[in-house]
């Protein structure tokens, strides 16, 4: 989990039904990352999930029951769904860094930021908490991903193909540094920067992808990253998303060139 600082407030965990009960309450129908609890229900079945889906959140004190037999959300839980069901702007984040595993969204509005991750993938639950502003979060999530802050030379990017990078990828444990340069040279016909890469390959510390979506109205636009960090050099990917497409380019980028970036996807 991001070592952001949550608000005074603690963290609220909701199973996806609960969940999908009080984003409903507020208008939203599209919940990024959690798959709908009742396709394939029937209308009977769902008004019974439904109450079901109430009661537990009442007994939470997650939704009050007033004694005029209206129901009210407490204002800290009707920010964080409502600005993760409501929310325009998202990005989904997934890195492994030294033993640290995360995996979760950030989703913006105005400049309250709230991360949602499974809390127990068992029993289908998730955390919702509140974060800083999104300058803090975009700071403390760089520092968290351990990406280098050292600065570049002068090394272009490189463009090769996507499936042949995955399988470099996925070979580099069992490959020397030198066999993957020489792989990656014969793919980008660039020595300097492929040998760069090949120690970041051999020896990374820090990797991850994240998804940056858009709310157009009608659905998300999305925009795909990944990166790949050692001790010395952090290094940017960027690839197709369609099928018939098959380039992915890798560029060095120091820790405020990834800040830069995240803080222009989350605010633009």
């Amino acid at each position: 989990m991001l070592t952001i600082p949550a608000s005074k407030q603690e963290t609220i965990t909701l199973n996806e039904k609960e969940f999908f009960f009080l984003a409903g309450i507020l208008g939203s129908d599209r919940l990024l990352g959690v798959e709908d609890p009742f396709s394939g229900y029937l209308t009977e079945e769902i008004a019974e999930e439904w109450e079901a889906a109430k009661n537990s959140l009442i007994e939470k004190s997650y939704l009050l029951l007033e004694e005029s037999g209206e129901l009210s959300i407490p204002p800290e839980v009707f920010s964080r769904v409502a600005v993760a069901g409501l929310a325009e702007r998202a990005c989904w984040l997934k890195y492994e860094n030294k033993g640290t595993h995360f995996e979760g969204y950030l989703h913006v509005m105005d400049d309250q930021v709230i991360q949602v991750c499974r809390c127990d993938k068992d029993q289908r639950g998730y955390s919702l908490s509140q974060l800083s502003t999104i300058e803090d979060a975009c700071s403390q999530l760089v520092s968290d991903l351990m990406l280098s802050s050292e600065p570049l030379g002068e090394i272009p990017a490189l463009l090769l193909s996507r499936k042949e990078f995955s399988d470099i990828y996925t070979s580099a444990a069992k490959s020397c540094c030198e066999e993957i340069s020489d792989r990656l040279a014969r793919l980008t016909d660039d020595a300097e920067g492929s040998i760069a890469l090949a120690k970041c390959l051999k020896n990374r510390v820090s990797t991850g992808e994240l998804q940056m979506s858009v709310w157009n109205g009608y659905n998300w636009e999305s925009q795909n990253a990944a990166f790949i960090a050692n001790e010395s050099m952090s290094w940017l990917l960027r690839m197709s998303l369609q099928g018939d497409q098959d380039w992915l380019t890798a560029a060095p980028a120091t820790r405020d060139q990834f800040y830069q970036m995240l803080l222009m996807w989350l605010k633009q």
